[in-house]
């Protein structure tokens, strides 16, 4: 990141947050994600955060998980819990 230029990062940062119709900004966001149509698997450690991603899931098998005492690296710090989690979620999708 340090080493992005200052014009692209402004690019990207627009792209998501600023213009019409980004995605970073939550009416857009939900809009987008409400198209998934392959299941997801998302983990949060805001609890606030892991209700408003259930109420954009619509596909078959999605799961969100709520992990309130993980941090960014939560495969690292996890490692055992996160490995089950993928685990049960990629066996409850093979048996469909």
């Amino acid at each position: 990141m340090l080493g992005t230029p200052d014009h692209v990062i402004a690019q990207a940062y627009a792209g998501m947050y600023t213009d019409p119709g980004a995605v970073g900004i939550r009416p857009h966001s939900e809009a987008h994600l409400r198209l998934r149509t392959q299941p997801a698997l998302t983990v949060w450690t805001s609890e606030e955060a892991a209700v408003w991603e259930r109420g954009t899931l619509h596909a078959p098998g999605s799961r969100v998980e709520h992990w309130p005492d993980s941090g960014h690296y939560l495969h690292e710090e996890h490692v055992d819990r996160t490995v089950r989690l993928l685990r049960d979620w990629a066996d409850r999708a093979a048996d469909g």
